[in-house]
């Protein structure tokens, strides 16, 4: 979950914290990756029109995130950038900062070839 509101982030934390075991991972994808991923997606296969929608919000929220991102959200957790990784590499290095291992779990599937 992505929550850019750091007053909002810290009202959500503290019970986490107190639970224990809660680790703060920031996916992190340069501006560029980031548009690339938005205009490349299709949340609704087959429906052009909702998936461009879902676009919009996403390219709307991007300066959000560059904002809490530069202002706060880079100093308070643990940056993973994904900028240049599969999803399997991002998860790979989620483990890792975890010092947990990747044995025994799913692969995750293969991105369809264009």
């Amino acid at each position: 979950m992505t929550v850019l509101n750091p007053s909002c982030a810290e009202e959500s934390f503290i019970p986490l914290r107190q639970a224990g075991g809660f680790h703060h991972l920031v996916v992190h994808a340069d501006p560029a990756a980031l548009q690339e991923r938005i205009e490349t997606s299709w949340e609704f296969p087959g429906d052009a029109a909702r998936s461009e929608s879902v676009r919009a919000y996403r390219r709307r929220r991007a300066r959000d995130y560059q904002q809490a991102a530069a202002d706060w959200m880079h100093a308070a957790g643990h940056v993973i950038d994904t900028s240049a990784l599969t999803p399997e590499q991002t998860l790979e290095a989620a483990l890792a900062h975890l010092h947990l291992t990747a044995a025994g779990r799913p692969r995750l599937p293969e991105a369809p070839q264009a």
